[in-house]
């Protein structure tokens, strides 16, 4: 009796050290996506070359490479989900996607509703562009235009003045908006360079990343840059503050896996591949 005791002990024992060794067990985020073996995340299907659909109708693009490798070195199966950015950046997923990995910018705004992972994976700059043969060739020719931007994003936020929901240091803004501006927001950046290659003449001139600004000038679309960059972006995973599972165990191993993607030069290798130079190093250091 006594042996048998002693073994339903030790069992106990080593059954509650292993839970402590994971993620926290199935009632935790983690825990619960180790227990599926699928890892859901969002990510947009038109912002080449950050995230996009080939012919074949797969995802493919730095933030899908990245968002892969994550889920490989958690030991998981990636499955991607495209909610409409603004649904994203407001929080409150309500469970429908475990993280994102769509170029999010780190802003006090959305601090206040979700949770980073730390380091940021890339950093990107800030670009406006303008449509060929519209006259606005400087800064200072974009004060009085319609900017488009995507909706819910840094750019709009820049563009209204908003620099506390901006959030981004001093050190990581070059210049000051243009003055008298009408913000015209569509669903995703893209749409503002697709708007421009179809002809749409409510705008001509937009602001976004300048990865977005060179993969439609690689494709020909007639544009040009604007001056230079205005702001740098420091860009992170993200997760739901308001998770109905506890996501600390999560955002931290994701922490970790980010880091070392960064020591051995996987990051950099993905970030040559799909922008053709190295964006992971932070340009304010």
């Amino acid at each position: 009796m006594w042996k048998l005791i002693r073994v339903i002990g030790l069992l106990m024992v080593l059954s509650l050290t292993l839970a402590a060794c994971g993620g926290g067990g199935a009632d935790d985020l983690l825990g619960q996506i180790e227990k599926d073996g699928v890892i859901r995340v969002s990510t947009d299907a038109n912002y080449e070359p950050q995230s996009f659909l080939n012919e074949s109708g797969e995802f493919v693009g730095f933030d899908i490479d990245v968002a892969n490798e994550i889920g490989k070195r958690l030991g998981v199966d990636v499955e991607f989900k495209t909610p409409d950015w603004d649904l994203i950046t407001a929080g409150n997923w309500g469970g429908q996607w475990d993280m994102s990995v769509g170029s999010m910018t780190v802003t006090t705004a959305r601090q206040k509703v979700l949770d980073f992972a730390d380091p940021a994976y890339y950093y990107t700059p800030a670009q406006f562009a303008a449509a060929d043969g519209s006259g606005i060739d400087t800064l200072d020719d974009i004060a009085g235009q319609a900017v488009c931007v995507g909706l819910s994003t840094t750019y709009e936020s820049w563009l209204n003045g908003d620099m506390e929901g901006l959030g981004l240091p001093e050190t990581s803004i070059f210049a000051d908006p243009p003055a008298d501006v009408t913000v015209i927001p569509l669903a995703t950046d893209s749409e503002c360079v697709q708007s421009i290659q179809s002809g749409r003449e409510e705008f001509s001139v937009f602001l976004t990343s300048n990865t977005v600004v060179e993969a439609a000038l690689a494709g020909d679309v007639p544009i040009h840059k604007v001056g230079s960059p205005v702001f740098s972006e420091n860009l992170a995973v993200a997760f739901d503050k308001n998770s109905e599972l506890d996501d600390t165990s999560l955002v931290k191993r994701v922490s970790e896996i980010i880091a070392e993607m960064h020591a051995d030069g996987t990051l950099s290798d993905l970030s040559m591949k799909w922008f053709g130079k190295d964006l992971t190093v932070d340009p304010t250091k």
